[in-house]
């Protein structure tokens, strides 16, 4: 879909040689009134007098469009970003990013890969999806898991870049249910936000997390422990007390808990919140920032609160390599981040060529499924004990038993 005739048809007799059935739209209110399947690819320009590419891709949305999306422009490569970004929040699949004049070689490419995927990746839909099943569980049965320890931790270790060194190791909850197996966040997060039950599921993974803690100890290893906490958590004028009674009693140092908190959950209540996090630091707990970069006041919650952590939002790291604007950001991150004495962590590395980018940057510690995937806690000892023995990850030794 381009107003310029002319360079349609170069575009057609570009995609020729990868694509057989090509159909050029001039018109865009003819383009828009037409029904794309999932295995379409759209190749569309954002600058056009009639209808500029912004409004279509809003109407394609509406329409609930499938089709594959390759954005072109010669415009300014910003608004081709911006404008592939408010496709993917409208539920567009926004497959490639092009800026004029177009390479012959990069169009045939971008279209090899997606016919490749579309032949070796597709899977048919379920038709009795988790969603429609866990939708039906009851304030009743998350609390009967919270308290009837069917709530398990998987840890997906935190590597430090430049010397492969395990830094630490990231919570993640997950649910096992005697049914269904192993529920994943995503599936039963919304249930514990709209029973309002986060207060309950974060202080039993506080626990679970200490004393798997302890049990690493026992085996010699001393390791970082990340725990998310929410709203409920940060606002909690007691809970440095209780976090402080319970490390105690496992015979722990606070040194070795960290706790995440996203932006989002410290825009309510300010006063309590850095009441809160701020003692918690006074009692040697650690403090990360999660998902910086994504709330509306990230550089005053770093100067309002004593982090001594910041975790760069995966959404610039996943783009990393494709995205100049997300490069900048990240680099500004780690720029900032080091010069007030903070530690840099990127999450969701998933190839090599981004961890060598982030390594290249200066990126202090990485996570990812790239690095490793998140493991129970058996698996994870035995990950950290090979990993030791080959000498590729040095565990830091706690003192004799």
């Amino acid at each position: 879909m381009d107003d310029d005739l002319s360079f349609s048809e170069l575009l057609k007799d570009i995609s020729l040689s990868v694509c057989s059935d090509i159909e050029i739209f001039n018109d865009p209110f003819v383009f828009i009134n037409k029904l794309f399947s999932a295995s379409d690819i759209i190749i569309l320009d954002i600058k056009m007098p009639k209808m500029d590419g912004v409004e279509i891709l809003r109407r394609l949305a509406i329409k609930k469009c499938q089709a594959k999306i390759i954005l072109i422009s010669g415009f300014d490569s910003s608004v081709l970003h911006s404008s592939s970004m408010l496709a993917n929040e409208l539920g567009l699949n926004v497959v490639a990013q092009v800026t004029k004049p177009v390479q012959a070689k990069q169009i045939q490419a971008i279209i090899r890969d997606i016919n490749t995927e579309e032949k070796g990746v597709l899977k048919p839909i379920k038709a009795n999806s988790s969603i429609t099943k866990y939708a039906l569980f009851s304030k009743k049965d998350i609390l009967y898991a919270i308290n009837n320890d069917q709530l398990i931790l998987y840890y997906q270790p935190q590597i430090e870049l430049k010397t492969k060194k395990l830094a630490g190791l990231e919570a993640l909850v997950r649910w096992n249910h005697p049914e269904y197996g192993i529920i994943y966040p995503n599936d039963f997060i919304p249930l514990i936000a709209k029973y309002q039950l986060f207060e309950e599921l974060t202080n039993k993974v506080i626990r679970i997390a200490i004393d798997q803690e302890k049990a690493l100890k026992g085996y010699g290893y001393t390791i970082v422990i990340s725990i998310n906490i929410s709203s409920c958590n940060v606002t909690s004028l007691t809970l440095p007390e209780t976090l402080e009674e319970l490390i105690d009693n496992a015979e722990l140092e606070p040194s070795m808990l960290c706790f995440e908190v996203t932006e989002s959950e410290l825009m309510g209540e300010l006063i309590p919140s850095m009441d809160t996090l701020t003692r918690m630091r006074i009692k040697g707990f650690k403090l990360s920032i999660d998902d910086f970069g994504t709330g509306y006041s990230s550089l005053l919650q770093l100067y309002r609160i004593p982090f001594h952590e910041l975790k760069i939002d995966q959404s610039f790291i996943k783009n990393l390599m494709t995205s100049p604007e997300s490069k900048i950001i990240v680099d500004i991150c780690i720029t900032l981040s080091h010069n007030l004495g903070m530690i840099v962590v990127a999450e969701g590395i998933e190839d090599q060529a981004t961890l060598e980018e982030l390594t290249r940057m200066g990126c202090d510690i990485g996570q990812g499924y790239h690095l490793c995937k998140p493991m129970d806690i058996a698996s994870i000892l035995c990950w950290i004990q090979k990993k030791s023995a080959e000498g590729l990850i040095i565990a830091v030794q706690a003192n004799s038993k």
